[in-house]
């Protein structure tokens, strides 16, 4: 599990009731050496709204766990509306009958009963495509150039274009900007990134 200072790889949403199963899935998904988040693992006293997103923005993909009882799920529609912001896959982990029946938003994803768990760390891990170390010092390097922070970044759809423009020529990968975006929260909260100054420079100090 991911704790407030480690990196996530996947995000688990869950209404409180699938607490148990989250937990499950997050263990399978851990032994085989992703790292996970989910609300039922937070700690007391820790900014709920704060580690939830970003946790949710640095993900590189999320899963829906739901049950037989699926009147509760309001409560994690905000998690799957911002994946889907992100361009992030989406699974829906099934704890119960298969006859079930989803909300019209979760049947447009792939689902799997609880017991094909391992079928949905495959896909993901499949589709997982990590920068190269060199690709990450590109991208610090870019990110330096475009000279606008990490939480301003978010919200400069220019700047961001060029940043994936800029990453884009220099190392010959076409990657979304939501993705560059999360690999940066990423390295952020590894110490990799450049710290950029009130005038937008990059301050290698």
């Amino acid at each position: 599990m991911a704790t407030a200072s480690q990196t996530c790889d996947v995000f688990i949403s869950h209404a409180a009731s699938d607490t148990a199963a989250a937990h499950e899935v997050a263990g399978s998904l851990e032994a085989v050496g992703l790292r996970t988040f989910h609300a039922g693992s937070l700690l007391a006293g820790e900014d709920v709204s704060e580690v939830i997103w970003q946790a949710l923005a640095e993900s590189r993909a999320l899963i829906v766990v739901v049950s037989a009882d699926v009147s509760s799920l309001a409560s994690v529609m905000l998690e799957i509306g911002a994946a889907r912001a992100w361009n992030k896959p989406i699974f829906v982990v099934l704890k119960g009958p298969s006859s079930t029946r989803l909300p019209g938003v979760l049947q447009a994803y792939p689902v799997f009963p609880l017991g094909r768990i391992d079928d949905v760390i495959q896909q993901i891990r499949a589709g997982f495509q990590p920068l190269s170390e060199l690709e990450q010092a590109t991208l610090a390097r870019v990110y330096g150039q475009v000279g606008v922070t990490l939480d301003r970044l978010v919200l400069a759809p220019i700047a961001l274009q060029e940043l994936v423009t800029k990453f884009g020529d220099e190392t010959g990968r076409q990657l979304t900007g939501e993705l560059l975006l999360a690999e940066l929260l990423r390295m952020r909260k590894r110490s990799q990134l450049p710290r950029l100054t009130q005038s937008g420079s990059a301050d290698r100090s």
